[in-house]
């Protein structure tokens, strides 16, 4: 049973390699490394608030880019009168949402820096 599971699961990945090869094109942005914000000093503040914004940017050119070869890919489809391949647009859209997980948690990282470093320096 799970020799026939492992084969048809090589057989999905191996099927949807063409597919998402366009999608290669859209590059995932590393997140940052969160700062402790009541030992760190109004640059390293800085530069963080840069970095989390720099992130948050990206991610969303990311998911776009994403979303945007996901519908042509449909359009594609349409036109050649085929359908898309099982499960591509679950694995773009899973995609999204952990790079949309990642913005959130990278957000709120920032804010507990800021809030630890308020605390720290509560005139700075």
């Amino acid at each position: 049973m799970f020799l026939k599971f492992g084969i048809a699961a090589a057989f999905l990945a191996a099927s949807l390699t063409p597919a998402l090869a366009q999608s290669a094109s859209c590059t995932r942005p590393v997140p940052p490394a969160a700062l402790d914000g009541a030992n760190a000093n109004k640059d390293q503040m800085t530069q963080q608030r840069d970095d989390v914004v720099n992130f948050i940017k990206s991610s969303d050119d990311y998911q776009s880019c994403l979303l945007a070869d996901l519908n042509a890919q449909k359009v594609k489809a349409q036109k050649d009168k085929k359908d898309l391949p099982a499960g591509l647009e679950d694995a773009v859209n899973a995609k999204v949402q952990v790079n949309q997980r990642e913005k959130e948690k990278v957000g709120g990282e920032f804010n507990a820096a800021v809030q630890a470093y308020k605390g720290k320096h509560p005139k700075g």
